[in-house]
Parts: C-alpha cells; structure tokens; sequence
C-alpha cells in the first residue's frame, strides 16, 4: 500500500487511519463499559433474572436492598476504613521515600545515578508471587506479622520502582536553568525543592498517587496473608458476601460495585492529569 493511499481521506476529508483508530478505540471502551454495566445492574436482579435470557437488560425495579445487606453482611464500612488507612499511609511513605530520590537521579551529575534509575527500574520486572515467601518470613523475623503497620511498608516499598521511575523522567522536563537561578538568588536546595520542583512536578505526583491508590485499594493476597483475622480490607470482605450453599450473585455484585465506585471517581476526577504525568518526559524538548 502506497503512502498515498494509506493516508487516503473519506468523503468528508477525515483520514481513513483516524476514523480507524476511533471505531478501535470504540470497541475498547465497550469492552470495559458493557462488563461493568452488566455488574452494576446484576447489583439490584436476583439470580433468575441474572441468567435469565436477556442478562444485559434494565432490571425490573431499582431497589437499593442488596447494596444495603452488602454493607450490613460483610461490614464494608469498617472494612473500607482499614484500606482507607491502609492506602494513606502507603501513599505518603511512598512519596517520602521516592520523591527525594527521583529528585537525586534527576539532578545529581554523577554517572551511577542511570544505573542506581536503571536498578530501580528492574523491580518493575520481579513477579509479586516470588515475593510472597521472603515478605512473609521477614515480617516473622521482625515480629510485626499481622501488623498493619507492616503492610503498609510492603506496600511503599512494592511500589517505589514505578513511583522513582516516573518522577524522574517528570523532573528532567524542567529546565535546570529555573534551578540555577534560584541558586544565585540564594536559594537551597529544600527551597528549591519546595518553591520549584514540587509545583511543576504536580502532574507527575498525581499520576504516582493514582496509579498506587488503584494498587493499594485493589490488593488482595498480601492483605490475606498479613493482616489480622479481625481487621478486613474491602477485598478481604467480598468473599464474605458468598454462602456455603446458594451464592446470592446479584449481593456479590453490590459489593463489587461499592469497591470499585471509588476508584472510578478518582480517575474520572483526575483522568486529565493522569494523562500529563505519564507522557512527561516521553518527548524531548
């Protein structure tokens, strides 16, 4: 196929390749859309009318019943608090561990700060499965297994090579001549951290604590192993929602919902940012 060709615009002069791109992009928001809709709904059906023959359509009434046992059964308000902990205190560890050393690779002219980055970058690639045995283990040495405390330091560290990585290539987009003027003016590094780096680096931390809310919120298999029997996070309460004999699909679907509402809210709000902090530092100046 030609150049020409390939770049061949329609009736209406919009080319071909985009009207493309949008009819993919079409059917991968209906991939996301239809499976969520199709939970959201089975939340206010019973089982019949969820295997019925049309499991896509509007349910008969809205009755808000089930998202109330939900709350009620597994006790998701407890449950969500403990995450909600759980997920603020792992957020700001991470950011008070990686942001000054992204900060450090990005600024400090000395040749190991690639290989400290690339280094850093290489925990992005070791499986969570392989870390189940030493997490485990460490946190009986320590004497800290079902503490909360520990899981929220797993938690930081599990998630300091992606938050390093991005803030990083974030701060490299900032010229170094805003930081050398400040040092003339006088200014410290802390100064300049504070009055310079951290404004214009707000899109990239937004992204970081995103990208790590929807981690920590969502995190299953750690929070089984080390967490106490008496304290739940809101995925450790949905298997809650299941009896030993009949299971009550359209319940378990309520308590998906409110687990994931949250989640939706977050990256609807603050989709646009989201955006800009993960293309920083992908084009170069």
């Amino acid at each position: 196929m030609s150049r020409q060709e390939a770049f061949s615009t329609s009736r209406r002069g919009v080319p071909r390749f985009v009207i493309g791109g949008y009819v993919i992009a079409a059917i991968y928001a209906l991939a996301i859309l239809i499976p969520f809709y199709f939970v959201f709904i089975s939340g206010f059906k019973d089982n019949p009318e969820i295997f019925g023959s049309m499991p896509l359509a509007l349910p008969s009434q809205l009755n808000f019943d089930k998202f109330a046992l939900a709350f009620e059964r597994a006790d998701m308000l407890n449950a969500m608090w403990s995450s909600l902990r759980l997920v603020v205190g792992a957020e700001l560890l991470t950011l008070v561990l990686s942001y000054p050393a992204a900060y450090a690779i990005a600024r400090i002219p000395i040749w190991v700060a690639r290989w400290i980055e690339l280094l850093f970058a290489m925990g992005l690639l070791v499986p969570i499965f392989a870390l189940i045995l030493p997490v485990f283990l460490l946190s009986v040495q320590l004497n800290m297994l079902y503490d909360p405390t520990y899981l929220v330091i797993f938690y930081a560290a599990s998630r300091l090579s992606l938050s390093i990585v991005l803030l990083a290539s974030n701060m490299r987009d900032i010229p170094i001549e805003l930081e050398e003027a400040a040092m003339i003016d006088g200014a410290n590094r802390l100064r300049i951290i504070y009055h310079i780096i951290l404004p214009l680096t707000r899109s990239g931390m937004v992204t970081i604590i995103i990208l790590n809310f929807i981690h920590f919120w969502n995190e299953y298999l750690f929070a089984l192993i080390l967490l106490p029997s008496d304290e739940r996070t809101l995925q450790l309460a949905l298997p809650l929602l299941r009896s030993e004999r009949l299971i009550d699909y359209g319940l378990v679907a309520a308590g998906v919902v409110i687990t994931v509402i949250p989640l939706y809210i977050l990256f609807i709000t603050f989709q646009e940012r989201i955006v800009t902090g993960m293309l920083s530092g992908s084009v170069k100046s």
